[in-house]
């Protein structure tokens, strides 16, 4: 199954509206974050075990704009993302020579 998703996000990296940032193993963490979904500034949406939240609030919105934005700047893109998912694929298939 994993193949099939990291063959997937290949073929999307590179479309013109598709913006994809990975952030690296080794990438310090710096954002305390949950899972969450950041719609047009005008909503986010947190996953939680049990239940999904809306969050509406201007105020509460721009912290996870905030957020996003340092994530964003942590992670590659382009090139760099296209290679590390290549790399975890050629992993996943066993293609990977010894580290």
């Amino acid at each position: 199954m994993m193949v099939g998703q990291l063959d997937r996000l290949l073929s999307v990296v590179s479309l013109p509206r598709v913006s994809l940032g990975i952030l690296p193993e080794r990438t310090p963490y710096r954002v305390p974050t949950s899972q969450f979904i950041l719609f047009d500034n005008r909503l986010v949406q947190i996953e939680a075990i049990s239940a999904e939240i809306a969050i509406t609030q201007p105020r509460e919105i721009a912290l996870y704009g905030k957020a996003f934005q340092a994530l964003s700047e942590a992670a590659v893109h382009g090139a760099k993302a296209k290679e590390l998912i290549a790399q975890a694929l050629s992993d996943v298939r066993g293609e990977a020579e010894p580290r």
